[in-house]
């Protein structure tokens, strides 16, 4: 049997989180395989060589797309050159759809199969992107059950692995009752999410000290992430209660009481956890007016998605600011019974995640894609 190459691109450090767990339970089923591609920290700690970092990539939003297009441009064309020269036998694209749909399309071209793991929100907005996926690629697999219903419906044949998330989220630890109330601030993972919220949430964090003392924060950051952004944020803020945590999400919401989430995976990792929570998010105005008008859905938050309802209140954009957060924030944390209703309707939410082992299930399902192909 031939030395499999397989490529693997993702763009943002969650989509290399999830890579870096995939390429675990590959790198068992197929020991002989060698992974190199766009990741981050994880995929690299997996063996991956690694062509392009995430840190020069994770783009989100359409005005923030056009500002960055010569830089993308580059990483694709660098991509693209290097398909060309080390001719992958499989391609494993992981979300980010903007970049990963491109190279999709290129890999069509050169007769190279294609996974897509980690369906782009087609279902809530970008519903033109189904067409992309059914056109240039071979085999996708989903997170959300919902997201197989949709696929079928749209004459795509997808396969439901789980999430992922369960797999890593810890036992909760019970906290004492002496312990101050405490709230996580988490501010996304990419460059663009903490410039835009970590001074919004910080803010929100001071609003809320002056109102009620006895509270302590706790950030948390990301390693792709330029400690430069972090520092003179948190350096502003010197007179609260706060701590922060590198990598673990999950330790953040382990030791809170409640939690602001910008919108994104780490609203999963909050229903998981059973936090309550508060989501936000700012976009450039561009970004946002376009999801309005496009949107299929009426809530941005994942939980509230998959809840098809409002389980967690959601400000965004021009409610994003200090004084609406706190005020709200301010009001669930002093309602015992919305907070445990809360809790109760996210349990709901991280259920229908699916059960454990979808990184394995996910290795599986490739691998057996792959003994299709005896060529690979």
């Amino acid at each position: 049997m031939m030395n499999r190459n397989i490529l693997i691109i993702t763009g943002e450090p969650s989509g290399d989180m999830r890579a870096g767990e995939l390429l675990k339970e590959l790198k068992k089923l197929l020991p002989e395989a060698s992974f190199w591609g766009i990741g981050g920290d994880c995929m690299a700690g997996q063996g991956a060589e690694l062509i392009e970092h995430v840190r020069k990539l994770s783009i989100v939003g359409v005005w923030e797309a056009v500002k960055d297009l010569s830089r993308i441009r580059r990483q694709y064309k660098n991509t693209a050159e290097n398909i060309r020269k080390r001719r992958p036998g499989l391609a494993i694209l992981v979300d980010y759809p903007g970049f990963n749909l491109s190279v999709a399309r290129f890999l069509r071209r050169e007769n190279i199969p294609v996974v897509y793991y980690i369906l782009p929100q087609v279902w809530a907005w970008g519903r033109w992107r189904i067409r992309s996926l059914k056109s240039y690629t071979d085999r996708i697999l989903v997170l959300f059950r919902f997201e197989k219903e949709f696929l079928e419906q749209a004459g795509v044949d997808c396969e439901f692995v789980g999430h992922p998330l369960l797999d890593t989220a810890p036992l909760p630890a019970r906290r004492e009752p002496r312990e101050p109330f405490t709230i996580a601030l988490l501010p996304g993972s990419r460059k663009s999410e903490i410039l835009n919220m970590l001074p919004v949430l910080l803010d929100t964090a001071e609003k809320i000290h002056e109102r009620q003392k006895d509270v302590h924060f706790i950030v948390a950051e990301n390693s792709n992430i330029d400690k430069a952004l972090y520092d003179p944020a948190l350096a502003g803020h010197s007179g609260l209660s706060v701590s922060r945590v590198t990598d673990n999400t999950f330790a953040a919401l382990d030791r809170c009481d409640l939690a602001v989430v910008t919108s994104g995976t780490a609203t999963l990792e909050t229903a998981i956890m059973g936090k309550p929570m508060v989501i936000t998010y700012r976009a450039a105005i561009l970004t946002y007016v376009l999801f309005r008008i496009f949107a299929k859905t009426p809530f941005l938050g994942l939980t509230n998605i998959i809840a098809g309802k409002e389980v967690a209140p959601e400000l965004l954009q021009g409610n994003a600011t200090p004084e609406k957060l706190s005020r709200k924030i301010l009001e669930i944390m002093n309602d015992g019974p919305r907070m445990q209703r809360m809790r109760d309707e996210l349990k709901e939410v991280a259920h229908a995640l699916g059960e454990k082992g979808a990184s394995r299930r996910a290795a599986e399902a490739i691998t057996r894609f792959i003994s299709e192909k005896p060529k690979i």
